[in-house]
């Protein structure tokens, strides 16, 4: 189940490895009309994917909206909730008005990068940030209020 987060999740978003903040950045992202902290719940009710997203702190004029950061736990299905939280963040920004959509990714990541190609986004420029290359995805955010996701590919979901 993907929702927004709330102070009760504190602890279990803390433990998701490769997060790199801090409890006080998550409560400023709680509790910020700017920026965004959804998570997605498994069966057990266990934590297993952070997302952090909105507008406060975007860089670049020609998009309204960013993911900051996508942390997924190392699990058996993490490529299939990905996909999900993905697809549901695109439609939750687009519910709050957002029409444009950028996410940064290390050039490196082959993996990262293949994945944003494949869920819809653009290779559209480059930047240095801390000594390595970062390429930027981007997206136009769409009605998806009609969608329900269904497979790991947007293009396969169903309207309604």
């Amino acid at each position: 189940m993907y929702r927004k987060a709330d102070m009760s999740d504190i602890d279990k978003i803390v433990k998701i490895p490769s997060m790199n903040l801090t409890e006080a950045e998550i409560k400023n992202y709680i509790n910020n009309d700017q920026k965004y902290l959804y998570v997605y719940e498994n069966e057990e009710k266990d934590i297993v994917n952070a997302t952090f997203f909105g507008c406060d702190g975007v860089d670049d004029d020609d998009y309204d909206s960013e993911i900051y950061g996508m942390y997924t736990r190392n699990i058996k299905d993490k490529d299939i909730i990905n996909s999900e939280v993905l697809f549901e963040t695109k439609k939750e920004l687009f519910e709050k008005g957002y029409r444009s959509l950028i996410v940064w990714c290390d050039e490196k990541n082959e993996k990262m990068r293949k994945f944003l190609k494949s869920s819809g986004g653009v290779e559209s420029k480059k930047r240095e940030n801390n000594n390595r290359i970062e390429v930027a995805y981007t997206y136009e955010l769409l009605d998806y209020s009609c969608l329900l996701y269904t497979s790991p590919s947007p293009r396969d979901s169903t309207s309604c």
